[in-house]
């Protein structure tokens, strides 16, 4: 019984991981003050953000699953659907910044 709590509580604490990160979150993220500076340079309301989250996104020519290719900082939006995506390489330079589906930002492109 008590094995099965600790496996329980492990799996419960690996979930939580996954979880998209609120805005004051970001700094439990790979390459978040980079994201960050990123993000403040174009002007988002904060009552327009739904939620951020940081992704890392791994190559797939590694031994064990990879290595970190690229980390995404996503933003959500409350008024549009789709999401601002910041792009940085693995050692948090900077490579792009786009919108996606109807979230548009002036100065920020839109796939």
């Amino acid at each position: 019984m008590r094995h099965s709590i600790l496996l329980l509580v492990g799996f419960c604490l690996a979930a939580v991981s996954v979880i998209p990160l609120a805005a004051a979150d970001l700094a439990n993220g790979r390459c978040q003050k980079e994201i960050e500076n990123e993000i403040a340079k174009v002007t988002i309301p904060p009552e327009r953000v739904k939620g951020t989250q940081i992704v890392n996104v791994y190559d797939s020519n590694g031994v064990g699953g990879g290595r970190i290719d690229r980390v995404e900082g996503w933003v959500s939006f409350n008024d549009c659907k789709g999401n601002l995506v910041v792009v940085v390489d693995r050692n948090c330079q900077a490579e792009q910044s786009y919108t996606t589906y109807q979230c548009r930002i002036p100065g920020v492109k839109n796939f």
